[in-house]
């Protein structure tokens, strides 16, 4: 027989579980628990179909989401740019600098970046930007931006350079 949500919640308080509501979580500790699973199956997949195969398979996925998603979806909203990368930066992920911020482009600079770190943590940094970083450009362009970045800490650089203009 199946529970109400309400008995559910109360049958949760009583076992002495405070009730988790997934919007709590930040960004960082989100992608923490998907990367808990995915770097050990990535690493798996690597040992069994060699490291070259899989990776190539993970960057052919991104090509195609990023044909999937990256089509603009809405006009770029460079005003609410610093306070969507602040939310994105929220539980101490990222520490950053905005260099640049008007109506027609938004250029930053992270200077410590946590996905870095935890990548780092899990053993698997050297396939982060693959998993996370590369995600940023089908982000951008759906949200009717082009984004332009050189580097990144993921791959050794000292900074992620991110320069953001409106999508011809």
């Amino acid at each position: 027989m199946l529970e109400s949500s309400a008995a559910a919640e109360s049958s949760s308080r009583q076992m002495g579980r405070p009730k988790m509501d997934p919007s709590d979580l930040t960004n960082l500790e989100r992608t923490r628990i998907q990367m808990e699973y995915v770097v050990p199956l990535v690493r798996d997949l690597q040992r069994l179909l060699g490291e070259a195969a899989v990776n190539e398979a993970l960057a052919r996925r991104l090509e195609e989401l990023t044909e999937k998603i990256g089509r603009p979806g809405s006009e770029a909203d460079f005003a609410g740019m610093e306070a969507g990368t602040a939310r994105y930066a929220r539980g101490g992920a990222l520490d950053y600098e905005v260099i640049a911020s008007d109506a027609d482009r938004f250029d930053l600079n992270i200077t410590r970046c946590g996905y870095m770190r935890m990548m780092e943590d899990l053993g698997a940094r050297d396939i982060g930007h693959l998993l996370i970083c590369d995600l940023d450009h089908p982000i951008a362009a759906r949200a009717g931006m082009e984004l332009t970045r050189t580097q990144t800490q993921m791959q050794g650089a000292s900074c992620c350079d991110f320069r953001y203009r409106r999508r011809a």
